[in-house]
């Protein structure tokens, strides 16, 4: 069994009463092991959620602003979209159930998952639902709202 005095650093030759705290942990998270680890972990969990986040692209026309989501591919049922004010949320939910009966072992197995992904975007101006026009799509949602009108016309006096 070595002493403690004998362990050093394989980066620099110090005792390791010299090394501070930080070094250590730096140390501890650059071995090959935990790297490798935390790749597999990171993956598994990239794995377990295909759809992390939607795109969106916005963009104006003469008289349109539009907005475009590149969304999963889903039921158009499966999809919401709220509205407040200025901030148009699209929420997307996905339910999957399965259940298997078996007579012959008397067995049952039911599984059940629920993934939402949502997206809160602010709009350009308080927009009312009733001018909102959306097209939906097998991978995209576009939802085109009028510009408002930036010409005043002023009124003469009487």
């Amino acid at each position: 069994m070595r002493k403690k005095d004998n362990l050093v650093n394989k980066n620099k030759v110090q005792p390791i009463e010299q090394i501070d705290f930080f070094q250590i942990v730096d140390q501890f998270f650059r071995t090959e092991p935990l790297k490798q680890f935390m790749n597999e972990f990171d993956t598994m969990l990239t794995d377990s959620f295909p759809y992390h986040h939607i795109h969106v692209n916005t963009y104006e026309t003469d008289k349109n602003c539009i907005v475009e989501l590149k969304i999963p591919p889903v039921k158009k049922e499966q999809v919401r979209l709220e509205l407040f004010d200025q901030y148009l949320t699209i929420s997307i939910t996905n339910r999957e159930e399965i259940k298997e009966f078996n007579e012959k072992s008397s067995t049952f197995r039911n599984y059940t998952s629920l993934d939402s992904l949502s997206r809160t975007i602010l709009l350009p101006y308080p927009v009312k639902e009733n001018d909102i026009k959306t097209t939906f799509k097998k991978d995209s949602l576009i939802v085109t709202i009028p510009k408002k009108s930036e010409h005043f016309y002023i009124e003469d006096d009487l």
